[in-house]
């Protein structure tokens, strides 16, 4: 098994200023597919050292696998910039059977592993540091003591000669007591609203990030996107008559679900209650009306809905099902 590569073609408008007109800027986005099995490491790391960035894929079923830890290793050794990407969200409904709560503790719980995971590159990588660190103060206390050694010794020679010429000698100042850098670690972890991370469902077709299901809300809760983009993933909450964004200290008891589990995994829990009838196992829609008897798979109807409701995220996925039906005529002994 090899990596694959493939060049895509991505344009987007973008404003840069908010009255401005759109400015149409295109890219071409060279990919490469690396193998994702702990036997093809190597793949990766030869991967890794072509790329500026890199998607990493989690199962949001699985969790953080071995091989996660060997490709998040990977992209810190090359410092590159990653996107975590939690993929399969659609078994949490139809295999795991979850609620949106529960799934929002499970992709919670998922996060704080990947964090970790990476916390431990840091903390292994400043240790290092610290140790080299140590190693030229002591080498530099050790220069210093050997210099003052020196000049004791060519005094002591100069006097038991009986010299009385002095020598005026000038020892450059160093620093031996130079403290250590720290380094804040903030900007390295995953983080919804930090717009590196990416929910997804590849055999479902449909991909979001924070940042989409700001922009769906902005007009319909009246606040700001960017105010949006910070509370959406968190322990933040929606009062639903004033429309106020509460924290976890302002509940006052009461049982309001968290801002990502009530504007996001409510409605796509929905979707697929709808159309597939969600963890209750319907497989199709079936209609029988004027003699046609018309079928239509829940992979249809999951297509149509996702594709006409979250239109905007397609720059994550590309569109390439149709959605179809079926129909025929009702057989005469109906």
């Amino acid at each position: 098994m090899e990596s694959s590569a493939i060049s895509l073609y991505f344009s987007m408008s973008r404003r840069f200023q908010p009255e401005g007109p759109p400015v149409q800027k295109e890219y071409l986005i060279n990919l490469i597919d690396s193998p994702g099995h702990i036997d093809f490491s190597s793949e990766v790391s030869t991967a890794s050292r072509l790329c500026d960035g890199a998607l990493v894929l989690v199962d949001a079923v699985e969790g953080v696998c071995s091989q996660t830890v060997t490709v998040l290793r990977q992209t810190w050794i090359e410092h590159m910039k990653s996107i975590l990407v939690i993929n399969k969200m659609d078994r949490l409904i139809t295999e795991l059977k979850m609620s949106p709560g529960e799934a929002y503790s499970h992709l919670n719980k998922l996060l704080e592993q990947v964090n970790a995971v990476i916390g431990s590159f840091f903390q292994g990588e400043r240790m290092e540091e610290d140790l080299q660190w140590r190693e030229r103060v002591e080498e530099r206390v050790a220069a210093a003591a050997a210099k003052e050694q020196q000049k004791h010794e060519r005094e002591a020679a100069k006097t038991a000669n009986g010299s009385s010429t002095e020598e005026s000698e000038s020892i450059a100042p160093t620093s031996t007591t130079g403290e250590f850098e720290e380094r804040d670690d903030e900007d390295l972890y995953f983080a919804p609203e930090k717009h590196n991370v990416i929910f997804s469902s590849a055999t479902d077709g449909w991909a979001f990030t924070i940042r989409q299901f700001a922009h769906l809300y902005e007009k319909k809760l009246g606040l700001k996107r960017s105010i949006l983009e910070k509370v959406l993933w968190g322990d933040f909450y929606l009062e639903p008559k004033t429309k106020r964004i509460l924290g976890s200290k302002h509940l006052k008891g009461r049982a309001l679900k968290p801002m990502f589990v009530q504007l996001v995994l409510d409605n796509i829990w929905a979707v697929y209650e709808a159309t597939t009838g969600g963890n209750k196992g319907k497989g199709c829609v079936e209609i029988s009306t004027h003699g046609l008897y018309i079928h239509i798979a829940h992979k249809e109807c999951l297509y149509a809905v996702i594709l006409r409701w979250l239109r905007k995220l397609r720059s994550h996925f590309p569109w390439r099902y149709r959605p179809m039906c079926y129909v025929r005529e009702i057989p005469e002994q109906f």
